[in-house]
Formats: structure tokens, C-alpha cells, sequence
């Protein structure tokens, strides 16, 4: 060929070319809108999205209350950038930390039911997106599903024939071509931080004694007892009730507290479980007076200090949540502050130490005994991150009560309330998982993950990623499986997941507890029973406090980066420059001239 023509070909290209990369990952213009009715009939209409005016790369799409037809069942929202062949390159990602690409498989579909966050990232060959969304989103679900070669990531909102309370909002955050899960993960988290509606750890410490003192401790959980679960009675009265059984007296945890004095643990919080009258859970919503069996107030008060004096924090474990009938005997059962379901009765659900356990309604239980009870608990001399038990760890729910209606919404703010004071009152707050409807008053999150990260995951899932801690680590404390629990009794995985998601380690005393069913918390269990018992379980806590010391610094650090630098090998990044290398191999792994050995891992600097 003419050269002079090959150079004006090549100087065609070379102009055109940005033109043709532009046009690949030129925003979309619309979205479709699926909607299901009872019958099961389909309707799909094109909508508009609305360009943010201070974000070239931000596309909003609003769908007014009014405008969705009634009796909708759902409403599925599907963005050009969430459609690939199967086969492509590209990735989904939920917030529960499913990952996934898009390989070729049977038909069918991953939903994610459990939106601990309002946000899911997805990249295929026509575009990459971090998907915000700020309008129903407690009536949402996450979905891929794969048909005739097809798949498509979109939200799914569950309307159930019922007129939504607000506006679907989505925002569409579109990123480069080369987008990481981290980077989606982090559209969130500037989101929130821009918002003003989490600030990072390192400053709220400042102001903030107990916050700092937790952040560089482990949490010890201490059961010390509890009734049957499942209850043999369903509904308990002060002839039938169950005895309650004493795992731990006030007397036993100060010589618990002696042994960590012993053996070198000089620092850790300690949350009392099952302190309250009927032992764990067993007669909410009464808590005193403080169970008997165990010592009483006067013994309490006095292992209180005790642990105070040795330079412990120590904090409790309550519930608002959940109820029995057995409070009566307190005087504080009373059905108008159940939640109602949508037959008009009260929701139960399961039978746990109290007997039959009723789902409350959260304002109720706000105004009837947070000031009352938050007052009582602090004269005991508690401080530190006071602890509410499933708050964060379920979806905000909807009350059908005629006298005190509420919407997921409603639940919402009232749970921010209960834990608005609790901080008030104790300096911190910590419920059970990482559902962040009330973030901004949430400081540490038991566990973040029911998934046992030793189990298969759904065939859509290509692994477990710690997209929670992308956007939460530095900012709140987390754990991150319930399988981390006690992990230095436990299979070596589980010590490299807590360490490569970044972990504040968790023990728990008796974690084990139910008479029949799964310990979610795992078979093995730390106990102290005997004397030896004693000393060999706080030896295995020595260890986590050993290897805690060693990493405590990182809870004050954002998660910059997380990916699999080789098969089996993955590397996390904080904000610090530290990087840990975790090696899932059955072989030792060089990195940077260091030797990463088979489960093990090494941090650097």
C-alpha cells in the first residue's frame, strides 16, 4: 500500500477513535421499567433519566408514587449498562458481597434479599455503574438472572399490591471502563461521607473515649445464662416458667476478668449477656430487676467496677425488638406495642428463651422504655458500646396497626432514635449485622455475614467479597462473619477471613446455647466452666489479642482496595499504605519478594 495513504488512513483512525471510545461509554439516555401485576401479567414502558446538574457521570431516575399502577406485585428497573451475553467480560456485585461474572450456565437467577445497603455495582462491555438507590429502598431486592443467554443485574422492588409510601429514586453513578468493585463500593461511601451522614473513625474518637477504646480492643461477649431454646412453653407465666440455667455468675466473670489479668490481656470490652431477669432473652421487654441467680444488682455493680478498675470496658446486651408475654410479671407486656401484620394479628415468628417471640414496633418501644431503661443501665456504671440486638441484622419492617401504623420508613427513624440515645447515654452503640438504615448512631457491627465462608456459595457467585468494609471499614466496626467468631478455635480459614476483611475480632463466651438447631456462631465454643476450662479458653483469646495488637492501628483505616492478585491469593489495601496478603494456596506464594505462606499472610509495610 502507498505509505502516504496508510498514514492518511491511520490519521483518519486516530481521530475517529476517540469518537468511537466516547460513544461506547456515553451515558445511557433511558431505562426500562417492568412492572407485575397479581395476575402475573407484564407490563414495560421506557423512561427517561434525568441528568444530575453538578455530576456529568450521575443519572437519576424517578418513578412517582402515583404514577405506578395499583395493585403492582413488582417492579424491576433495568439499565442498559446491566445487560451482557453470557460469555462477556464483567462483573456484578451485591452489597451482601456477592460477586459474580457473567459466565455460561443453565438458566436462572441469584436474588439478594438481605440489602444491607442501598447500593450494587455492575460493569459489562457497554458500561460500568455504581447503582445508589435513594427512594424505596427498604422494599428492595437485588437480582441477576440468565435467560436464552441473557443476563441482566437490576432492583427489584417488592410492592406486594400495596401503594408505595414514596417514590422510587435511583442514582446511576457511571465509572470507567476499568472499574474495580472497590471503586463502586466507594461511590457509596463518598455518598454517605458528602452527606454528612457517617464520619470517619479517626475523627469521631477525638471527642469520644469509649469509641477509641473499642476500636483498639477485641469485643468479649459473655453469656452467662439463659432459659431452654426453644422454650418448651410457648407462652410463660410465673407458675410455668423455665428455670433459668447459670452458665456464668457475677462472682465467675471477675475470676474471668483475673485471668486476663493473668495471662497478659490488658485490654478488651467485655458485653455482658443474659445479665437481666430470665437470662438471655428471657422476658423482654422487662429487664430488671438483674437476674438473681447470677449475684444480683449489688454483685453486678461490684464485677462492674471491678473490670473498670483493671482498665476494662464493660458493656451489656439488651433488645427492643423482640417480646415475650412472660414480661407481664413486670408489668410491661402489653399487645399495643407489637407490631401487626397485615391479617390485623401480632407477628410471631419463632420461640426463643422467652417463649413465643412477638416482633414489636419500634416507636412504641421507643417511647415506652429507652429513657427508663438507658437511665437504669448506666447507674450500673455500663460504658462503652452498648449493645441492641437484631436492629441492624434485619430489613426495617411495616406496622399494620391501626392505632400506630408505620412504614419500613417510620421503623426506620425510630430504630435511629433508640440508637441516637443509647450513644447518649453509653458513648457508643453496636447492634447484630451491617443493615445501615441507621448508620450515622451505629459504631460496630457484631457480624456482618450469615454466610459461612467455608460453604459454597450460590452457582451465580463467584466468591465472597468484603464490599461492606470497601465502604464501611474506618468508619464503622464490624466482624465479619458469624463463622469468625472464636476464630482461634477454628479452622485456619476462618483466622485468614477476619484477617483479610479487616476484622475486629469477636469471642464469645457460651456462643453455643440452643438445646436443638444450629449454632450459627459454630460447633466449637469457648467455655469456662472449670478452672482449666478457664485458663485454655482465655489462652486462645491471648492469641487473637496477640495478632489484634499487631493490626489494631487498621480499624482507624479506610479499605482502599481489595482484589485476587493470583488463584487463591488475595491482597487488601488501607488507606495507610498497608497491604495484607492472604494465601488461600496449597503452596507458598511470592510477593514483593516476600514469601506468603499456604493459609497464612503477610502485611507490609
Amino acid at each position: 500500500m502507498n505509505p502516504y495513504r496508510l498514514s492518511f488512513l491511520f490519521a483518519i483512525f486516530s481521530s475517529l477513535f476517540p469518537m468511537l471510545l466516547a460513544a461506547e461509554v456515553s451515558p445511557a439516555a433511558e431505562v426500562e421499567v417492568r412492572m407485575k401485576n397479581a395476575q402475573n401479567e407484564w407490563t414495560t414502558r421506557v423512561v427517561a433519566l434525568e441528568q444530575n446538574e453538578q455530576n456529568v457521570d450521575v443519572q437519576v431516575l424517578t418513578l412517582s408514587a402515583e404514577s405506578i399502577p395499583a395493585g403492582t406485585v413488582w417492579v424491576d428497573v433495568i439499565h442498559p449498562y446491566a445487560k451482557a451475553k453470557a460469555g462477556d467480560e464483567g462483573f456484578f456485585v451485591f452489597c451482601n458481597g456477592m460477586y459474580g461474572t457473567f459466565r455460561p450456565q443453565d438458566d436462572g437467577q441469584y436474588r439478594n434479599t438481605h440489602v444491607v445497603m442501598p447500593n450494587f455495582g455492575v460493569k459489562t462491555p457497554a458500561g460500568a455503574l455504581s447503582v445508589i438507590l435513594t427512594g424505596l429502598r427498604y422494599e428492595s431486592e437485588q437480582l441477576v438472572t440468565l435467560r436464552k443467554g441473557q443476563y441482566e443485574v437490576f432492583p427489584r422492588f417488592v410492592l406486594n399490591g400495596e401503594t408505595p409510601y414514596e417514590d422510587i429514586r435511583l442514582e446511576f453513578h457511571r465509572l470507567p471502563q476499568d472499574a474495580t468493585y472497590a471503586d463502586m463500593a466507594h461511590v457509596y461511601r463518598n455518598f454517605q461521607l458528602e452527606k454528612g451522614v457517617v464520619k470517619p473513625l479517626k475523627e469521631r474518637v477525638k471527642e469520644n473515649p469509649e469509641l477509641d477504646y473499642a476500636a483498639k480492643s477485641m469485643e468479649i461477649r459473655v453469656r452467662l445464662g439463659w432459659k431452654p431454646v426453644p422454650s418448651p412453653v410457648g407462652e410463660q407465666t410465673a407458675e410455668n416458667e423455665p428455670e433459668v440455667h447459670v452458665a456464668i455468675t457475677f462472682e465467675r466473670f471477675m475470676q474471668i476478668l483475673d485471668e486476663f489479668k493473668r495471662q497478659g490481656i490488658d485490654r478488651a470490652e467485655f458485653c455482658l449477656v443474659g445479665w437481666n431477669i430470665g437470662g438471655h432473652d428471657g422476658r423482654y421487654p422487662q429487664i430488671f430487676p438483674v437476674e438473681p441467680k447470677m449475684g444480683g444488682e449489688e454483685k453486678l455493680c461490684e464485677a462492674i467496677k471491678k473490670a473498670q478498675d483493671m482498665g476494662f470496658q464493660i458493656v451489656c446486651h439488651t433488645n427492643y425488638s423482640d417480646a415475650y408475654s412472660v414480661s407481664h410479671i413486670g408489668n410491661r407486656w402489653d399487645e399495643n406495642f407489637l407490631r401487626i401484620g397485615k391479617d390485623g394479628k401480632p407477628v410471631t415468628y419463632t420461640t426463643w428463651g422467652g417463649g413465643n417471640m412477638y416482633e414489636t414496633c419500634p416507636m412504641e418501644m421507643y417511647k415506652r422504655f429507652a429513657d427508663e431503661d438507658f437511665a437504669r443501665m448506666k447507674e450500673l456504671g455500663f460504658r462503652g458500646v452498648h449493645y441492641i440486638d437484631v436492629f441492624s441484622t434485619v430489613n426495617p419492617r411495616t406496622c399494620y396497626s391501626s392505632e400506630h401504623p408505620a412504614t419500613k420508613q417510620d421503623y426506620a427513624n425510630a430504630a435511629k432514635l433508640i440508637f441516637r440515645d443509647a450513644q447518649k447515654n453509653f458513648g457508643a452503640a453496636g447492634s447484630e449485622g451491617g443493615f445501615d438504615y441507621f448508620i450515622e448512631h451505629l459504631d460496630y457491627a457484631l457480624y456482618l455475614s450469615f454466610h459461612n465462608p467455608l460453604n459454597a456459595t450460590n452457582r451465580f457467585v463467584d466468591r465472597h467479597v468484603p464490599y461492606w468494609q470497601l465502604v464501611y471499614s474506618g468508619i464503622v466496626l464490624n466482624n465479619p462473619y458469624t463463622a469468625t467468631t472464636n476464630y482461634t478455635i477454628k479452622e485456619p480459614l476462618c483466622r485468614l477471613k477476619l484477617i483479610e476483611f479487616g476484622g475486629r475480632p469477636m469471642f464469645y463466651f457460651y456462643s453455643k446455647f440452643r438445646s436443638t438447631g444450629s449454632n450459627w456462631m459454630g460447633d466449637a465454643d469457648i467455655v469456662c466452666a472449670t478452672n482449666e476450662e478457664l485458663r485454655a479458653s482465655v489462652a486462645k483469646i491471648k492469641e487473637g489479642y496477640d495478632e489484634f495488637e499487631r493490626l489494631r492501628r487498621l480499624q482507624f483505616e479506610f479499605m482502599e482496595a481489595h482484589d485476587e492478585i493470583a488463584p487463591n491469593v488475595f491482597r487488601t489495601l488501607f488507606s495507610d499504605g498497608t497491604s495484607i496478603v492472604c494465601n488461600y494456596g496449597e503452596t507458598p506464594y511470592e510477593w514483593e519478594g516476600r514469601s506468603v505462606p499456604s493459609m497464612g499472610y503477610v502485611v507490609a509495610p
